[in-house]
């Protein structure tokens, strides 16, 4: 049937982006020449040594949180399983509708010039209906993915916000292998690990069994 594409392996292409990266939005941007010239200027004013530097700067690293951050894995998790639940049902029906094309294609020669058309025309719209499905999975996904960054993003901005409350950092800067806005950090001033422990503690409070009154 010339008219009836069968590649429909294309139906279920429902890629995963990069997910749930982390984007400090909200923190105040650092520009290349600013950092500079602070360093420049606290360097000709007073020179200190490594091991003296205190700092109001902290950075946290991004990979490393999102490879220990147990809501991370959770909510990763959680679009797996729909990811594959939706391809599960799309492949379901395009087998089914693959079965229908070999039939009619069978059946063809001993078919009346109208019956092969009605039955053309019928399998045209139900491949209509395949792509209109994997359209409408794509778009479910999206908006589940979405939300799932969000509540991502929230936990973790939420929790360093009471946390700089008692740390008082002048600037926490996320950085990651995919980018960041800091050309060097001394390790010294690197939160990461207090982060992910007092996330997960917060995470552990939230999921612990509820007592039955």
């Amino acid at each position: 049937m010339k008219n009836i594409s069968l590649a429909l392996n294309a139906l279920l292409v429902l890629a995963v982006a990069i997910l749930f990266y982390l984007h400090f939005s909200n923190l105040p941007k650092v520009h290349e020449e600013n950092v500079v010239a602070k360093i420049e200027n606290e360097t000709m004013d007073e020179p200190v040594e490594e091991e003296n530097i205190s700092s109001k700067i902290a950075y946290l690293n991004v990979d490393s949180l999102q490879s220990n951050y147990k809501l991370y894995s959770e909510l990763i998790n959680k679009l797996k399983r729909r990811q594959a639940k939706y391809e599960k049902e799309l492949q379901s029906k395009s087998a089914v509708f693959e079965k229908k094309v070999m039939v009619f294609q069978k059946k063809a020669p001993t078919m009346t010039q109208f019956e092969g058309q009605m039955r053309q025309k019928e399998l045209a719209e139900e491949e209509q209906v395949l792509y209109q499905m994997r359209d409408d999975f794509a778009a479910k996904f999206q908006n589940e993915e979405g939300k799932l960054n969000e509540e991502f993003q929230n936990n973790v901005k939420g929790f360093i916000k009471e946390f700089n409350e008692e740390s008082q950092y002048n600037l926490i800067i996320g950085a990651s292998q995919v980018g960041n806005v800091v050309l060097d950090y001394n390790e010294g001033i690197n939160i990461t690990n207090q982060i992910v422990e007092g996330l997960n503690k917060q995470y552990d409070l939230d999921n612990a069994p509820k007592e039955e009154k």
